[in-house]
C-alpha cells in the first residue's frame, strides 16, 4: 500500500453510516505535506460497504492523480521523512456524468467532488519512509 511495499496496492476500506439520499460515493487520497493527489476514485455505489485491496469496485473508475496516472499511487515521502495522507470519502447527492474527470486536473476534480458532496468522512494516516 506504499511505494516500499512489494505491491503498491490500493487499501481495503470499510464504509459505515452513508447518508440517506446518497446517489454515489467517491474517494480521494492527498499527501497533506505537498498537496499531491495520489488517488481519485468515483462512481462507487452508495450501497458499497467499502473497497477491497487492489480491486476496483464494479461501476467505479479511477481518475488521473498528480503523478499522471489513473490509478492508486501509495504513500512515498522522501526517505527518513513522515508525511500525512488524507483519505476522504464523499457522499454525492447526484451521480456524476460518465465523462466526469476525463480531461480535468486532479485539483479541479477535488474541487468538483467537494462542491457535489452532501457529506464527507476523513481519515488521516501518517507514513514514515525508512
Amino acid at each position: 500500500m506504499t511505494c516500499d511495499s512489494p505491491h503498491d496496492y490500493s487499501p481495503g476500506l470499510t464504509f459505515k453510516n452513508i447518508p440517506a439520499g446518497t446517489a454515489e460515493l467517491a474517494l480521494s487520497m492527498v499527501d497533506l505535506n505537498d498537496q499531491k493527489v495520489h488517488w481519485l476514485q468515483v462512481g462507487l455505489p452508495a450501497t458499497a460497504s467499502g473497497t477491497k485491496t487492489h480491486i476496483l469496485t464494479p461501476g467505479a473508475r479511477e481518475l488521473l492523480n498528480d503523478l499522471g496516472e489513473a490509478t492508486y499511487d501509495g504513500p512515498c515521502p522522501p526517505a527518513g521523512h513522515t508525511h500525512k495522507y488524507q483519505l476522504t470519502l464523499y457522499a454525492l447527492r447526484d451521480p456524476l456524468p460518465a465523462s466526469f474527470g476525463q480531461n480535468t486536473s486532479p485539483s479541479q476534480t477535488l474541487k468538483e467532488l467537494r462542491s457535489h458532496a452532501d457529506a464527507t468522512a476523513v481519515l488521516i494516516v501518517p507514513y514514515k519512509r525508512h
